[in-house]
Formats: structure tokens, sequence, C-alpha cells
């Protein structure tokens, strides 16, 4: 049962990303996939790596997502919707504003969004974020993007100077960063 739930939560997303209002239908599916919450999380738990695409084409990308409390993944942007289902755990989103023109280069922390198990959140394709967990277990979700992510070219951000680089998992691995270096954000 565990693979099977994911299964159909890919057929039921994939439908509703192809539909009119996508943004809309596929909120709809994340919120009524809770009533397999603890399938969905045994599933994520389940998945041999910390992020694994499920599926990908055009109008999705959907992914099992797993994060450690004690690590955040550097500040990158999507360039398109992107949809968060927590079924374990909490999900902390480390919220970033580009600088306005004439300032210098980079980023500005704007807040910190808790995602708590049973909670769905958008965030716009403008978005710049970070991500962790809260307590001392990982969190274990589902994203789901409105195109195809792994064919976009996007930006990380340096922790240090806010500064784009382009995204690559090499350069996302390498800017891995202890929660406990980055106190500054209110982790």
């Amino acid at each position: 049962m565990t693979f099977e739930v994911l299964d159909a939560l890919v057929a039921k997303a994939r439908n509703a990303a192809a539909g009119e209002d996508p943004t809309a239908a596929l909120r709809v599916v994340l919120q009524d996939s809770f009533a397999e919450q603890s399938a969905l999380a045994e599933a994520v738990e389940a998945q041999p790596e910390d992020e694994v695409l499920l599926f990908e084409d055009e109008t999705c990308s959907i992914w099992t997502c797993r994060f450690d409390p004690a690590v955040v993944v550097p500040p990158h942007e999507h360039l398109m919707n992107a949809h968060i289902a927590v079924y374990r755990g909490c999900e902390v989103e480390v919220l970033f504003h580009r600088k306005d023109i004439g300032e210098a280069d980079g980023l500005r922390h704007a807040k910190n969004r808790a995602v708590n198990a049973g909670e769905v959140l958008t965030l716009g394709p403008d978005v710049v974020h970070a991500v962790t967990a809260e307590g001392t277990a990982p969190c274990l979700a589902i994203h789901i993007y409105q195109g195809p992510l792994s064919k976009v070219e996007r930006a990380l951000f340096d922790w240090d100077t806010g500064r784009e680089v382009a995204f690559t998992m090499d350069k996302f691995n390498a800017m891995l960063t202890p929660r406990g270096e980055l106190s500054d954000l209110g982790l």
C-alpha cells in the first residue's frame, strides 16, 4: 500500500494540473490527500533519498521531500507556483525578499513560515526561500510544482552575499548549511 498511495496522489495531481484552474485544483488534491496522511508519510519516509521526483511533464512536477531539522537547504527560487503538503513534522519556509533597485544585490530575510502536518502552503513563482524542519525528526512532505521544475533554469542564492548563482545539484548540495550557523534567520 505504501507506493499505491503515492501512485494515486500522482494520478490525481496530474489530472488537476492539466485542468482549467490548476492552482485551485492542486490545492484541493493536496487537502484531500490528508485522508491518507499516515500512509503518505510512510511512503515519503520509505523513499531512498531526501528528494525524489515521482512525475514530471509540462504541467507539473511532483516530488517527495524529507527535510532534516539539523540542516537548512540554500535559498532558491522555482519560477512557478509550488504547493507544499506536510504529512509528518513541521516544514519551515525561510522566506526572503529580493533587495530593491538601488540596494546592493542580494536578499533580505522577510520571515519564517511554519507548515505543520495537515497543512498546505502555496508559494508564488517569485518566492525565494530556504527550507528546514522544526523539531527533532525529519519533516515529510509532497511538493507539487506547476511546470517542469527540472527543465527550468533557476537560481540559488549565496548565503553570505545573497547573490544569484545558477542552480545545479552540486551547488545545492555544497550550500547545505547546519542550522546552528544561521541563528540570524530566527532558526
